[in-house]
């Protein structure tokens, strides 16, 4: 049974949230710690880039958030609609209002499918695919092992977007499948980026480079999607030119792979709890080394809704929830929060079916490599980092609090 207010209310019960609540319960009592959250089920995301290849059914990336929930932490089955920063009070669908003393918001973000014109009713059908969706992700797995040539054109929307490698690592795996299917000579195929190049980060981008020209992949950079014709087959982009000018350009495709522009829920973006203006307009508003709120010091924030200069990835959220936790049990005992988050994170890019590129880094594009090994590299022990390790780490360790 609920209460109407708790110590700490978290938002969200994705990997932030969760892992939050887990190790903040070894300092704090039972039904002291709340997580608000409609959602029956609880996905490892990391891992649709490979089952939308094909190559491992979805159904092992989701458990259901019952089992997941520590124990003595009440789980509130509701959707959020309102946070009252200064009463301290969150609003629920149900008409019901629960109060805080501590809120930590981890809401994730949402994916702006709308925003593509015409894309309505095709996702998953046309030709029209994406790994950025749990329902989609067989339909991505069928269009690409079905795929019997032409053009196949995969799409890098503005960031910040989660997981930012996502999109060219499906298109890895693809060209990987075509060649295996013996379609690869009768295809082209096209990487559309609303960015300047592969990456954000040099060594990284230029590793890409030579292997989009090993693998005769052609970018095309500073392409936006802004809508399809499903019926044409035909994708719409904002091409930017180099003396800034912005242009329609439409372009034929046989198997187009989308992925949306991506940002914070309403219920942070237009709100006073978001950051106003610059390039994290919109995010939530903390400070990017504590975390804290840049505003009300009783309220914290995790993972892809913070609005810091990192990379939104699981491995960014393993970094900064013990954080947020030191932090938060500092502020409730009346002490400065001093613990500082670098903005690590961790992309390990899937170059082919079984190697893997780890690019790791934090804020300003440091390299921050785990391992001793040239990291433009790409790696089979990666592959298996990624494939089979971390899938257990987060189901085992992450999420009790203990990664």
């Amino acid at each position: 049974m609920s209460k109407s207010t708790y110590k700490v209310l978290i938002l969200g019960a994705g990997a932030g949230g969760i892992s939050v609540a887990a190790r903040l319960k070894r300092s704090l009592g039972d039904s002291e710690i709340a997580i608000i959250d409609p959602s029956e089920n609880h996905f490892y995301q990391p891992l649709w880039t490979i089952a939308g290849a094909g190559l491992m059914p979805k159904e092992q990336t989701v458990k259901k958030q019952k089992d997941l929930i520590p124990n003595g932490v009440d789980w509130i089955k509701e959707k959020v609609i309102a946070i009252d920063p200064v009463t301290q009070r969150v609003s629920l669908s149900s008409d019901m209002m629960v109060g805080y003393d501590f809120l930590v918001i981890a809401t994730g973000l949402k994916l702006n499918w709308e925003k593509i014109e015409g894309l309505n009713g095709n996702l998953g059908k046309n030709g029209i695919c994406s790994v950025y969706q749990y329902d989609q992700v067989d339909a991505a797995a069928k269009m690409i092992q079905d795929f019997q040539g032409g053009v196949a054109l995969f799409v890098m929307p503005p960031v910040p977007i989660k997981c930012a490698g996502a999109p060219q690592k499906i298109m890895y795996l693809a060209e990987n499948i075509f060649r295996d299917h013996g379609v690869r000579h009768k295809t082209q195929i096209q990487f559309a980026t609303a960015g300047k190049a592969m990456f954000g980060i040099p060594t990284f981008s230029n590793a890409l480079d030579q292997i989009v020209k090993d693998r005769n992949i052609e970018p095309l950079f500073l392409h936006k999607l802004s809508g399809v014709d499903a019926e044409k087959k035909e994708a719409i982009f904002d091409v930017t030119d180099s003396e800034g000018k912005v242009s329609r350009k439409n372009i034929k495709y046989d198997l187009l792979h989308v992925v949306p522009t991506m940002s914070a829920h309403p219920l942070i973006s237009e709100t006073s709890l978001a950051v106003q203006e610059g390039d994290q307009k919109g995010w939530l508003a903390v400070d990017k080394m504590t975390l804290q709120h840049l505003k009300y010091s009783n309220i914290f924030g995790v993972g892809d809704v913070t609005g810091i200069p990192n990379s939104k990835t699981g491995a960014a959220v393993r970094k900064q929830y013990p954080i947020v936790v030191k932090n938060l049990l500092a502020v409730m005992n009346g002490q400065m929060p001093v613990e500082k988050y670098d903005g690590y994170s961790s992309c390990p890019l899937i170059t082919e079916i079984g190697k893997v590129m780890l690019a790791e880094f934090g804020y300003e594009g440091k390299l921050m490599p785990t391992f001793p090994l040239n990291p433009a590299v790409p790696r089979k022990m990666y592959w298996h980092l990624k494939k089979d390790l971390l899938p257990v780490l987060y189901w085992n360790a992450m999420l009790k609090g203990l990664g």
